[in-house]
């Protein structure tokens, strides 16, 4: 499979840097870019591989966008229980980590539909009949629909167990890092008291969710919300995350919202560089229909 497949080979050559084989001990340290990098070089002079040394930040992402990404990682690795999380910033691309308790294979995916899901429909006419026929099948057109008709306000005002009282979309594409798909601002009740919270939106399409992107987002936006004035008074930051599936024959929108992290916890976790400790708990699935279908999403 071209590039990807060769991935493995880097992946254990590391691994091998940080692991006695012998004696079972193990020293964790993150993989930089700089690190991957020379790895590939060593590599293509011992192995004749012909990955390319370009991008190395996205090597794990990438390689985590596959279908196949358990069956590719190293076997030996996955056999003694070890697996990959993401990191980000200052040249830090991911570290190697043991299993977590019950885990089975590298590179669980909580991000699925139900047997039989909460389905609900989403107009579509509100789009014009030539945005319809000219969709993409790519993850910008995802979140532009989304945005569009309003999906998230549907699902918040419908089956999510806050108590809502303003939902605003505020901007696409939060440059940062990570970058975060789309951001919103939501007011809710607790009680008495008023709350306000950021809503972050991770949207994929027909690609696996990764829970330590949306981690360090929310670490990310909790780490703003306390620097710049005009944030100071959320208190939470909500992740939702939305990617393409299927519920029998018909293509969906599946959205899955998770419970929301206190400012307060997002920023210790964003200083002290342990946004992989997070909580990130799925409180609520429900899969979307859109109807006419929509090129690129609900047909191809």
């Amino acid at each position: 499979m071209g590039r990807e497949s060769e991935k493995p080979a880097v992946f254990r050559y590391l691994f091998d840097r940080r692991y006695d084989w012998e004696t079972g001990a193990f020293t964790p340290q993150t993989v930089t870019s700089d690190e991957i990098q020379d790895a590939i070089v060593q590599l293509r002079s011992d192995e004749g591989i012909s990955l390319s040394v370009g991008n190395p930040a996205n090597f794990l992402k990438d390689f985590l966008r596959s279908p196949n990404r358990n069956v590719q990682w190293p076997e030996e690795m996955a056999e003694i229980g070890y697996t990959a999380r993401q990191s980000y910033s200052e040249g830090r691309v991911f570290d190697f980590v043991p299993y977590a308790e019950g885990q089975t294979v590298p590179f669980p995916d909580e991000f699925t539909l139900p047997d039989e899901p909460v389905l609900h429909r989403i107009e579509t006419i509100s789009l014009p009949s030539a945005a319809r026929a000219l969709g993409r099948a790519d993850e910008a057109w995802l979140i532009q629909v989304c945005v569009h008709q309003r999906v998230l306000q549907t699902h918040f005002a419908l089956f999510s167990e806050i108590d809502v009282v303003d939902f605003f979309h505020l901007q696409n594409a939060l440059k940062g890092t990570p970058e975060i798909d789309a951001l919103f601002l939501m007011t809710f009740k607790a009680g008495a008291e008023l709350h306000k919270a950021l809503v972050t939106f991770e949207a994929k399409r027909d690609e696996p969710v990764l829970p330590e992107q949306i981690k360090s987002q929310v670490a990310l936006m909790a780490n703003r919300s306390r620097k710049e004035p005009g944030l100071r008074d959320i208190d939470f930051i909500i992740p939702v995350a939305a990617k393409t599936d299927r519920v029998g024959t018909s293509r969906v929108i599946a959205i899955f919202e998770m419970a929301g992290v206190a400012v307060n916890d997002g920023l210790a976790a964003y200083k002290a560089k342990t946004a992989h400790e997070l909580p990130l708990s799925i409180t609520k699935t429900v899969a979307y229909l859109l109807e006419p279908k929509l090129t690129g999403i609900s047909s191809s």
